[in-house]
Parts: structure tokens; sequence; C-alpha cells
């Protein structure tokens, strides 16, 4: 004779994978670090020099119709140093992610991650005005430099949250 056969509890949920329940947390404490580092970082970007009476120094785009050149220059760096956390942040799942599999997409992606990382330390507004001394290129590059730099970094942060999934 067989004993009872206890039936499956079928009222049961299901609950939320350990990886889904940090991402959805890990994205917006890494963006939080990165808009305070960036705080910080922007403190040291130095007052532009005054221009001597009857003198323009810098073009009108400069000033973005609302920003003074030191206020572009800082949001440039904070918007700057969101991206280069977020760009470190997905090397170090992506190098994670290699370790665990050895697939070569993963090192490819680590290689191209860390490439981009790379370009965005060395064309970082901080690093070219203390090295070249010369702030003009950081905000000639483009008038629209706050909007390309919002859409990286909503671009970084999607990418490191489904990387996180």
């Amino acid at each position: 004779m067989s004993g009872p056969v206890a039936e499956p509890n079928l009222t049961t949920t299901p609950t939320p994978e350990k990886g889904m329940r940090i991402s959805k947390v890990w994205v917006p404490v890494i963006l939080l670090i990165a808009v305070l580092l960036g705080l910080l970082l922007a403190q040291t970007v130095p007052a532009p020099p005054v221009c001597p009476a009857g003198y323009i120094c810098y073009p009108y785009p400069v000033y973005l119709y609302w920003l003074s050149i030191q206020r572009a220059l800082m949001l440039h760096v904070i918007l700057s140093t969101m991206e280069i956390v977020l760009l470190v942040s997905l090397v170090a799942v992506y190098i994670k992610v290699y370790a665990d599999t050895r697939a070569n997409f993963s090192l490819g992606l680590v290689i191209v991650l860390g490439a981009l990382t790379v370009h965005s330390f060395l064309s970082y507004p901080l690093v070219v005005n203390y090295v070249f001394n010369d702030v003009e290129p950081i905000l000639f590059g483009s008038v629209f430099f706050p909007y390309t730099d919002l859409l990286t970094i909503i671009a970084y942060s999607v990418f490191l949250y489904l990387s996180l999934e």
C-alpha cells in the first residue's frame, strides 16, 4: 500500500530572482554615487579668466543662453563623471561575466567598454582643462553637449540595468 500523496502547493507565487532585485537597486545607487562624485569634482572647476574691458573672450554659444562658462563647465563635469562611473561599472560587470563564462563575446564587450572608458577619461573636462589648460575644446565640441551627455547616460544606465538582470 502506498501512503497519501501530497499535492504541490499551487497557491504560492514565485519570488523574484536575486539578480532582478539587485539590478533594480544597484543602478540608482550607482547613479547617485556618480552625481555626488560629479558635484564634488565640479567644485574644482576654476573660474574663467576675466576679459579686459571691451574684449569678448569666448564666443556666444558657450553661454548656452542660461549658463555662464563656469556653470556650463561644471554641468559638463557632473555629466561626464556620471558617464565614466557607469562605464567603469559596466566594465566590472562584464569582467565578472567573462570570468564566470569565458565567453568571447563578453571579452569583446570588456575591450569595447574599456576603450570607451579610456576615451571618456581622456576627454573628461578636468583632464582637458588641467593637462592642456584650455577650456575652449571642452565646450566648443558641441553646443548641445548637455543633451548628448544625457542621452549617453540614459543609454549606459539601460545597458547596466539589462546587464545586471
